[in-house]
Formats: C-alpha cells, structure tokens, sequence
C-alpha cells in the first residue's frame, strides 16, 4: 500500500504583527514539537520516500526538521501556501510511481478540510504539526483522488509526544 503523511505546519509565532503571514517563524512550542514529531513518524516505521512543502517559512521550517530526521531534501511548492484540495492533489498525481510514501506540510484549514475528504467527520481540526496518514492501494498515483485515500491514524504532538 502507498502511503501519504500530510502535515499542518508546527505552532507559529505572533510577537510580531508586522511581520507578513508568509515570513512567520515557528514559536518556541513549535520548535520542540517539530522534531518531536518527526522523531515519532521515525518510530511509527514511516520514511517519506519525498517531502513536499508550502514555502512559506513556518513550513519549511516544519518540514526541515522530518527531512533532518530522515535525512533527506524538502522541495517546495508554492502551491501548497493555503492551497486548496486540488493543489495537493496536483501534487500527488504527478509523482513517480516508484516512490511508495510521500509527505506534504501545508497549512490550516485546508488540512483539516483535506482530512474530512479522506474520512468524512473524521475530525473538526487537526492541530499545528499534526500528520495525517493515508493509504493508497493505487498502482499509479496519477490515478489518485480524496475516495481513493483510507485514514489510516492521526498523530498529534498533546496525544502522541
């Protein structure tokens, strides 16, 4: 089975109100549970095969710490800044079908919406550095789509760290 982990950025920082939404920093509690959590995807025998992130610097600095903690690049898509279900679809359906596990950071509230696509009712909003993860049993993702996908487990940094 194919696996997508999408994950809303960690807990960002507000002492600056000059500062643009884009350029936001992670606050201290999103610095702790950042690595925290890509610690317990490691553990959860989970290794993205590729990482995708908004670049949006809350992000990027989320993804940062899982791609550390597996060794890995990120590669960014602007797309996935506040990008609506269609975008990470897009992102999806256009990766290599070797590739079994692929990981997304993106933004509220597109990621609770993009769960309730996979798992209708499944949750009224998934936290800053919750991951989500989906199975595909797809041969091609270019054929994936939301039906396609099983909530596989929700992780979040109060429940799992």
């Amino acid at each position: 089975m194919k696996k997508v982990i999408i994950v809303r950025h960690a807990k960002s920082s507000w002492d600056d109100f000059r500062m643009t939404d884009f350029d936001r920093p992670l606050d201290q509690r999103g610095l702790r549970d950042a690595p925290n959590m890509a610690k317990l995807l490691k553990a959860e025998g989970l290794k993205p095969d590729i990482i995708y992130t908004s670049d949006a610097n809350r992000a990027q600095t989320t993804a940062n710490f899982f791609a550390s903690e597996f060794d890995m690049e990120i590669n960014k898509k602007h797309s996935l800044y506040h990008g609506a279900p269609d975008d990470y679809l897009d992102v999806i359906r256009m990766e290599n079908d070797q590739y079994q596990t692929i990981a997304l950071f993106g933004h509220n509230p597109g990621i609770t919406f993009l769960t309730n696509l996979i798992s209708s009712g499944s949750t009224d909003n998934i936290p800053t550095c919750g991951i989500i993860i989906a199975g595909y049993m797809g041969k091609l993702w270019s054929d994936c789509d939301w039906s396609g996908l099983k909530l596989i487990k929700i992780l979040t940094p109060k429940t799992n760290t």
